[in-house]
């Protein structure tokens, strides 16, 4: 595991007020748990941790006064960290479900996460649910795009009789895409963020098909109850969200706007 160190002290002592960490009792020093390898939240830039999500933590952590330890470590260890109390929170884009919503609680939505499938560029033969029959679909290892196929994609498909082909499960979705290219899987599942991005940037090698499953949000997270933290951190998310200042980061870094709603929200089964 890659662990980096961030200390983040905003300048000046900020007011005290009845959700900040002091007023709640708390240390202003947290440990956050993040990842690196998921443009264009979380990435490596330059030897440089940047992104949606570091650039949002940046301005709570100045807001409340908060000191932060980050953490860089894959996905699939982040909600059982914070779970066992080896992390205070995470500031990835985690995508809002009711399995995870039982381990740990989530702040107000940060960004939307509705899934959509990849293709390579020119592929016709896949247009909507039932042309997945037979495919291999490239999903990321307990991600919300596993969840997704699981819940809604297989079953949509056992409904007309048939059946996808393969599962691969990726950790990371930089080897997914590179996978696709090389005709090993025939379509990817991923937020349409993310999805976006990549084919701004490759539009001759990928395009996007249709949606699958619902509207989906991301929050942060922090342990089950702990709601100490989740006001501190909430409190903090309002106040960029009303100032306009998460719309201008979620414009810079995702090159896309959301209104999303005050409290997370759980997609249907």
């Amino acid at each position: 595991m890659l662990v980096t160190c961030l200390v983040i002290v905003s300048c000046g002592k900020a007011p005290e007020v009845s959700n900040s960490p002091s007023a709640a009792g708390m240390s202003s020093e947290i440990t956050v748990a993040t990842e690196d390898d998921y443009p264009p939240f979380d990435f490596l830039e330059n030897g440089q941790h940047v992104g949606y999500n570091q650039a949002l933590l940046d301005l709570i952590a100045k807001e409340k006064s908060l000191k932060i330890k980050q953490e860089i470590l894959p996905f699939q260890g982040i909600l059982a960290g914070i779970a066992s109390n080896k992390y205070t929170a995470s500031n990835s884009a985690i995508g809002i479900t009711a399995k995870r919503a039982e381990v740990v609680d989530f702040t107000m939505p940060i960004t939307e996460l509705t899934n959509f499938f990849l293709i390579r560029k020119g592929d016709t033969t896949i247009k909507s649910t039932k042309d997945f029959a037979g495919k291999t679909i490239a999903v990321q290892q307990g991600g919300i795009t596993a969840a997704v196929l699981k819940s809604h994609a297989e079953p949509e498909l056992e409904k007309m009789g048939l059946k996808v082909g393969n599962v691969k499960e990726y950790s990371a979705f930089a080897e997914a895409y590179q996978d696709l290219l090389n005709k090993r899987v025939d379509l990817v599942f991923n937020n349409i963020v993310a999805l976006k991005r990549l084919v701004s940037e490759k539009p001759d090698l990928y395009e996007i098909g249709g949606q699958v499953g619902p509207k989906v949000y991301a929050s942060w997270a922090v342990k089950k109850g702990n709601k100490a933290m989740l006001d501190v951190l909430n409190d903090g998310l309002a106040k960029v969200k009303a100032s306009g200042e998460m719309k201008a980061l979620q414009e810079k870094w995702l090159k896309v706007t959301f209104d999303l709603p005050d409290t997370p929200v759980i997609p249907p089964a």
